[in-house]
């Protein structure tokens, strides 16, 4: 098994789509938070800051990716055979792919605070204070990790989706587009996924309100919408990332090489 992880681990680190996706990721950064120093009547640079500079959003979609591709290519050019002929079996095959992208999605989300972080200091040395403590008593920085753990969560319960798609399809980039468009339609139903919670509130429940962790765990003001306390919304999240996860572990050891 640590074999595997470690073949996976390598295979990832010598991809040209990781470099990719971490010098896009601080250029990205990067130019919003310049956006932010050069128009602040435009861009607010500590509403751009507690989102990371929109390095959270843009981690979801390389992730997405990532999980699309790690399971479906093995199939798309039949390199899965090689690895089960071998002494492995299927669920460790599986799984060390699971544990590669946790790793992948670890390296990610500590890259993105730190770059976030040297942003600040660079441009917005004396623009905001991040020991200031807001509404919710914490301080700016408390509620960016904060965030950052909510979203690490709910990224994870979308994750566990596209690699539970990526042991149906053959095709990477079939995965990888349904995670991409599922994940826009969650954002978009939202607003009517409230309003039918407030009429059927056992609909509280569905996967697409656990995603609203990151937004309760700052403002609790959500639970009027969520109907969940936070400590509901991260069992909810975990739940689902177990039941995927074990779905497609099943579908995985079932499906034809």
């Amino acid at each position: 098994m640590v074999t595997l992880i470690n073949q996976e681990l390598f295979k990832l680190m010598h991809k040209k789509s990781t470099y990719f996706a971490t010098i896009l990721l601080i250029g990205l950064m990067s130019l919003f938070a310049g956006l932010a120093k050069a128009y602040p009547k435009y861009f607010d640079a500590k509403s751009l800051f507690s989102s990371n500079f929109t390095g959270i959003e843009w981690i979801v979609f390389f992730m997405i990716a990532g999980c699309g591709a790690i399971v479906s290519m093995e199939f798309q050019y039949g390199t899965v055979k090689e690895l089960l002929y071998r002494k492995y079996n299927r669920g460790q095959v599986i799984m060390s792919k699971w544990i590669t992208m946790f790793f992948y999605s670890v390296y990610l989300y500590v890259l993105s605070f730190v770059w976030t972080l040297i942003l600040k200091v660079a441009l917005f040395s004396n623009t905001f204070d991040l020991a200031k403590v807001g509404r919710n008593g914490h301080t700016l920085l408390e509620n960016l990790g904060i965030t950052m753990g909510g979203n690490f969560i709910g990224l994870w319960l979308i994750l566990t989706l596209v690699l539970l798609l990526a042991t149906l399809f053959k095709n990477a980039t079939v995965a990888v587009s349904v995670g991409i468009i599922g994940y826009f339609a969650s954002s978009i139903v939202a607003s009517l996924m409230f309003m039918l919670i407030a009429k059927w509130e056992w609909l509280k429940w569905n996967p697409i309100n656990m995603l609203n962790l990151s937004s309760q765990v700052v403002d609790s003001s959500y639970k009027v919408l969520t109907k969940l306390s936070v400590e509901q919304l991260v069992w909810g999240n975990l739940g689902y990332i177990v039941v995927f996860l074990f779905f497609g572990y099943l579908i995985f050891k079932k499906r034809n090489v």
